[in-house]
Formats: C-alpha cells, sequence, structure tokens
C-alpha cells in the first residue's frame, strides 16, 4: 500500500509541478471564486474557515484568503507542531506577519488566538472521485480531521489542480474523506452512504 501511494503521489505532483505561471494564476482566481460561492452555499453563521498557506507548486490559495476575509469570515491558518499530529489553527488577517515555524512553513504567531474550524481547505497530492484524499506522506491532516470530527461537524475540501485527479487513490483506514474537491475546472461534492458513494459536480461553482 505504502507503494502504491508514494508512487502516485510521485506522478502526481510531477504533473502539478508542470503547472505555467499564466495556468496558475488562472487557477488561483478560479478557486477563490469557486470557494467564496461555496462557503456561501453552506451557508454558516460566521464560519471559521482554515486555508492553507500554499508552499512549492501547490495551488495558490492567497487570492481565496482575501476573497473570505473581505466577505467577514474568520480565516485561520493551520500550524504544525508534530509529524502525524493534529494541525492547530490560529487566526490570520491579510496583512498580518506570518513567522517560520519549526518546520518551515510561513505560520501565524504563537500570540494569535487559535480555533477550531468549520470549513478545512486542504491541499494533497492527488485525489479520486469518491473523495479520497492522497497527501504528502505526514498524515497531518488525517489526523486533523479524525480530531476535529470527533468536536463537531467539520466540511472538508481538497484543493487540487485537475492534472492531480486519479481513478482510485488507495485507501487506508486511518484515511479521512473529503466533502468537496475544488480544481480550477469544477467543485466536486462527494456523500459518502452504507450503500456506496455518489458523487456530482458543479462546473458552474
Amino acid at each position: 500500500m505504502s507503494d502504491l501511494k508514494a508512487e502516485l503521489r510521485r506522478r502526481s505532483l510531477a504533473r502539478r509541478d508542470l503547472a505555467s505561471p499564466r495556468e496558475a494564476h488562472e487557477a488561483a482566481a478560479s478557486i477563490a471564486a469557486r470557494g467564496l460561492a461555496l462557503v456561501a452555499r453552506l451557508a454558516l453563521d460566521a464560519p471559521i474557515v482554515s486555508v492553507y498557506w500554499p508552499i512549492r507548486s501547490e495551488l495558490n490559495t492567497r487570492p481565496l484568503i482575501d476573497a473570505l476575509a473581505a466577505q467577514g469570515c474568520r480565516v485561520t491558518l493551520p500550524v504544525m507542531h508534530k509529524v502525524r499530529q493534529p494541525l492547530i489553527f490560529r487566526a490570520f488577517t491579510p496583512g498580518d506577519d506570518l513567522v517560520k515555524g519549526p518546520f518551515g512553513l510561513s505560520e501565524p504567531a504563537e500570540d494569535r488566538p487559535a480555533y477550531d474550524p468549520d470549513i478545512v481547505f486542504s491541499p494533497l497530492a492527488a485525489f479520486d472521485r469518491r473523495g479520497c484524499r492522497l497527501g504528502y506522506g505526514g498524515g497531518i491532516y488525517d489526523a486533523t480531521l479524525l480530531a476535529l470530527r470527533g468536536k463537531k461537524p467539520v466540511i472538508a475540501i481538497g484543493v487540487a489542480y485537475s492534472c492531480q485527479e486519479a481513478d482510485h487513490v488507495p485507501v487506508e483506514p486511518h484515511d479521512q474523506r473529503l466533502d468537496f474537491v475544488m480544481t480550477e475546472q469544477e467543485t466536486l461534492q462527494v456523500s459518502a452512504s452504507d450503500a456506496g458513494v455518489k458523487t456530482g459536480s458543479d462546473a458552474a461553482l
């Protein structure tokens, strides 16, 4: 299983790395519009929304962060403190200074308040239409979603380029499924049931 995941991760990230600056810019604008529309559609009262701060060739979420904050959402950024341990989410307002965390990531300072988000926008290496997510191998978002979902309903939204879609992502018992997947081309809603998994997409969102 680990070999299958590693190979899929390698191939998917290699495809992501090929995005041109123009494609990356257009994808970021699309995700900002789709993300704002989806959060509005979910109709939560003053939701706390976590959005990852992009690194390497991850799809750029900074326009989404700006758009959500402008609409009055309480935005948080994830803070990593241990591998395979749940993330902490600290408040962020566009314009705030970020600091380098212990793992080299840009994060809010420790004096910023921490909150449990209602909505989590998650990066990923690969996804499929069942809502299965392949991360980077640290198990951090799986541990995070498991912990959050033990406290309250949480909506997990994977963010990726369409080229990161796989026919079938291998899953293990600890893997947490996504509720939505958002690419530059579509917003895919996933719902699990005892009878199976049903999916639907809305290219207009």
